[in-house]
């Protein structure tokens, strides 16, 4: 087994781009790059500006969530309210926004809870996800096209969905458990 402690013999270097297809949301990328050891090869990603997802906490203990319909995977999805960046828009900005879009409340606080990479080995795409609490009623305003339920979900019940595999959404299970972990809940 080989350990190396220098990051920099692990660093591909991009020789040339190549747009393949660009889209309203992803474009596609299968770019010429040099590997640390100078040989060549192609690298094919998806470019997306990126997203922001929020776990909605009401004070009792509440997750407001979205059901929704995902076709890639042709399934039913229960999620954390979530959506893609606009261009030079503020991550904590979209999420507020997505939580009255997708669920109609709005949050007196908005915290981070990290970023994370969804998909590293074919997406450049960066996930932010955040925590509201002080939830106020406000009035949902899907996207043209968008249909989906809201779900009023205690927490431990959520949690538990999680351990359980019943939720296998990525961001959904990553905002669960750090929650759990920095508010020391088990179950």
């Amino acid at each position: 087994m080989r350990m190396e402690n220098e990051f920099a013999n692990l660093i591909e270097k991009e020789k040339q781009a190549h747009v393949v297809y660009e889209g309203r949301i992803i474009s596609l990328r299968n770019d010429d790059i040099v590997l640390p050891d100078g040989r060549e090869a192609k690298r094919e990603y998806v470019c997306h500006n990126g997203g922001a997802s929020v776990l909605a906490i009401d004070g009792e203990g509440f997750v407001y969530l979205v059901r929704q319909f995902r076709y890639p995977y042709r399934e039913v999805l229960l999620e954390i309210p979530a959506g893609k960046l606009e261009k030079g828009e503020e991550a904590i900005f979209t999420a507020g926004r997505e939580l009255q879009e997708e669920t109609g409340f709005t949050a007196g606080s908005i915290a981070p809870l990290g970023l994370i990479y969804p998909t590293p080995g074919y997406t450049n795409e960066n996930l932010y996800v955040f925590l509201a609490t002080d939830l106020k009623t406000s009035k949902m305003k899907l996207d043209d096209g968008e249909f989906l339920n809201v779900e009023k979900v205690p927490f431990l019940k959520l949690l538990s969905d999680v351990l359980d595999g019943k939720i296998r959404d990525g961001k959904t299970c990553y905002a669960v458990m750090k929650y759990a972990l920095l508010k020391g809940i088990t179950l």
